[in-house]
Parts: C-alpha cells; structure tokens; sequence
C-alpha cells in the first residue's frame, strides 16, 4: 500500500521546506532542463500542498496535481485563493493516473517513488500521459551517508527490527533503482544536480524528530514500540556523539533525473 500523507498536514510544509535559494535552484534547474514553458502542459505526481507546484505553475499553460491525500491538496487550495494561479488537482494514484494517453508535455515527481507501491508500473503509466518527446522529471535528495540523521536512523530502523517491525516504505529502495527502471526506455537520462551544500546537524533536533515520528518511514512504528526504542537511540546517540553533542557538518544535494520519451 502507498503511503498517504493525512497525518503530516500540520507540519508538513514547515519540516520540508528548503531555503529559497535552493527552491529557486530547483525551479529554474527544472524550467531549464525541460524547455517548459507558456505554451507547455505539466503534472506534478504527488502535488501535496504545492510545496513545488505554486513555483512551477507560474511558467506553464496548464499545471496539473495529483495526491493521495485530500487534506494535503486542501492545504494547496487554501494557498491559491490568494492568487492568481490555476492548478488543477485531484485525488489519483501514480498507478493509475486519471488522463489520457500522451497528454503532457513535462511530469515530474518530488520525493514520491519511495512511497508508491508498484512503482515500477507507477514510471510507466506516467511514461504513457507523456508526449512524444516529453519529459519525465524525478527529484533525489542526497543525504551524507555518514551524517547524524541517516546514522541515527539507520540505528532506528534495526533497532524496530529487532521487534519485528519493518520500516522500509513500500516504494523505491533508492536512486539507483529508480535510474535503471526508467533506463529501460531512456538509454541516457540524465542528472542534473540543482544544489549542493554543507549544512551542521543537531544531533538532539533529529532524536526530537524521530521521537515526533516526522519522517515517514517512522510511521511504521506502533508509538508503544517507539517508546521502547527511543531510550536505546538516546543511548546510542550519547555514546557516538557524546553529551551534549555538538554540532556536526554533514553534505547534502538535491538532483533532478531526467527522462525524454523517444516514442
């Protein structure tokens, strides 16, 4: 099953927000990379609250959303009855997207394939609404494999093993993955890296978030299990960083895939 976001509506725009010098990165990589334009028509899978899609509906036609999540897409409608921008969304699978055959020019997706069941069939039904010549667009985000969040979540993830709990979402395991399937019909898709930046992580913020169960593949968890594990990853975390913990600088970057539909 697909993960649906209802229970993130309240925080979601504040713990997934970039900078805006990053966003701006991230717009204008995507305009540039993808010829988009006036004249173009865009689906972004997985729209949410238009954390992304407010930006790139200001240099399209048409923009389309799709989500799982009502509450998210109620979020966007509440941001654009203070504007004048058009986005049409709707509530859809990626698997089973709502359109017809070759009806965009551009569709991306931000963060979504790790989350969607059966995305290897998700890739082709958005490969199918695409045009002849049409771009598939994927967002990565790069995460120090040595930095304080992935280790103290890697520790979460088997220490909610070891109580028989798998955490991993039922999506995509990884960037590599998602390149091979959508190398099968583009021999040559591309990475474009928007943003790359060195940024000092606080070890007692990312414990106080997985404790808040932010991320999603926290979710997994019964809150009774995370009772139990949280006083572990204190443990863990006072041992490798020690306490209190300083700051440490960790590197991350976000990138774009692209695809191009030959046929």
């Amino acid at each position: 099953m697909s993960i649906v976001f209802d229970r993130a509506v309240e925080y979601y725009d504040q713990t997934r927000a970039m900078p805006p010098e990053r966003h701006r990165a991230m717009i204008d990589a995507l305009v540039r990379e993808t010829g988009m334009n006036k004249n173009s028509r865009a689906l972004e899978i997985g729209i949410g609250t238009g954390r992304i899609g407010i930006s790139v509906a200001e240099h399209v036609r048409r923009l389309f959303g799709i989500d799982l999540s009502v509450e998210m897409m109620n979020k966007l409608r509440l941001k654009l009855a203070n504007t004048t921008l058009q986005i049409d969304i709707s509530q859809a699978n990626a698997r089973n997207l709502p359109f017809a055959n070759a009806t965009f020019d551009v569709v991306y997706a931000v963060h979504v394939y790790h989350l969607v069941a059966d995305w290897r069939s998700a890739l082709l039904d958005a490969r199918r609404v695409l045009k002849p010549g049409g771009k598939l667009v994927v967002s990565f985000h790069q995460r120090d494999e040595n930095s304080p969040n992935q280790l103290l979540r890697n520790q979460m993830r088997a220490m909610a093993n070891a109580y028989g709990i798998d955490t991993r979402r039922p999506g995509s395991q990884s960037e590599q993955e998602l390149y091979a399937e959508i190398a099968k019909w583009d021999a040559q898709p591309r990475i474009v890296t928007t943003s790359a930046w060195q940024e000092n992580e606080t070890v007692a913020e990312i414990l106080s978030e997985i404790d808040r169960q932010i991320f999603s593949e926290t979710w997994m968890i019964p809150r009774a299990t995370m009772d139990l594990i949280m006083p572990r990853l204190y443990a863990w975390a006072k041992e490798k960083y020690g306490d209190p913990a300083p700051p440490v600088p960790a590197h991350y970057a976000t990138r774009w895939l692209i695809a191009t539909k030959t046929i």
